[in-house]
């Protein structure tokens, strides 16, 4: 018979951390379960002990602070949804977080878990890239802050410490003009996780022109990507069919992508040209109903 799982149940973010430094390696945090269950389950995970952070204070708040919207790791998708917050301040987030699987699941998972589990195909890491978040994190020494960009590392695989934690996001507000979308797209049924998901924003110039774009893809690869490169060749210029089709056609082309239930690495590739393309012009759309000319 397999040894019983240790569970711990700390009310502080100290404690918790202080458990995880003791633990090792071989401890595992406890937020929303949904991911850690299915891990278990399947055995993909053998962790020796539980350190459950749902007691955690102060990790459950929404706001927005000195211009970014800031949410504590504990907050469920559904919050996110569903925050009038959220969908005044950064819209694309609440639609992000709406589409995830289905309202069981959104009503359990959390930010933090979701950040921290850096499953390639979940929805929101691929928003919170395009959007430039800041993952806030704490661990024995301290506080400290990980860009986004930064964050994901690899296959289930983050910038985070074994002894640290997430404790929340932050997430600057986009200025005023902005168009933001997210494009899911999913092979199998209407709950299931993405293909391929494309997060895009978009804010045009008086004169037509694009004055910013950005674009972070999901699902398609280990982690999300960005190329910032490719967004800097397509400002100044009109966004035509040429132009978006570039991008896009870069974003395929450097994207390793990958093979698994939800389509094969060649057709994944081909749904980035697609999607991307698709998701630039939604949100170019979108930036143009917030009041841009062009």
């Amino acid at each position: 018979m397999p040894e019983p799982l240790a569970f711990y149940q700390p009310t502080t973010v100290d404690e918790a951390v202080r458990l995880l430094d003791e633990l090792g390696d071989e401890a595992k945090i406890v937020a929303g379960s949904t991911a850690l269950t299915i891990m278990l389950r399947q055995r993909l995970i053998a962790p020796s002990a539980l350190v459950s952070i749902g007691r955690l204070s102060g990790l459950d708040t929404i706001e927005v602070r000195d211009g970014e919207l800031v949410l504590g790791a504990l907050v469920r998708h559904r919050d996110v949804e569903l925050s009038p917050v959220v969908r005044d301040a950064v819209p694309v987030l609440a639609r992000t977080f709406g589409v995830v699987a289905n309202v069981r699941v959104r009503n359990a998972a959390t930010v933090g878990g979701v950040l921290a589990e850096s499953d390639y195909a979940s929805d929101p890491p691929a928003t919170f890239l395009a959007l430039d978040a800041i993952v806030e994190v704490q661990g024995p020494s301290g506080k400290r802050d990980i860009p986004i960009s930064e964050f994901f590392v690899a296959f289930y695989e983050t910038a985070i410490e074994p002894n640290e934690i997430v404790t929340g996001v932050r997430v600057p507000l986009l200025p005023a003009g902005s168009g933001a979308v997210y494009e899911k797209f999913v092979t199998r049924s209407s709950e299931d996780r993405p293909c391929v998901g494309v997060a895009a924003i978009a804010r045009l110039a008086a004169d037509g022109t694009l004055e910013d774009v950005r674009v972070a893809v999901g699902a398609a690869a280990e982690t999300p990507q960005r190329f910032t490169d490719l967004e800097a060749a397509a400002r100044g210029k009109v966004p035509d069919t040429e132009v978006l089709t570039a991008i896009a056609e870069g974003y395929a082309e450097r994207i390793e992508a990958l093979d698994d239930m939800r389509g094969s690495a060649w057709y994944r590739t081909e749904m980035v040209k697609v999607w991307v393309r698709r998701a630039i012009e939604h949100a170019v759309a979108d930036a143009r109903g917030a009041g841009n000319p062009g």
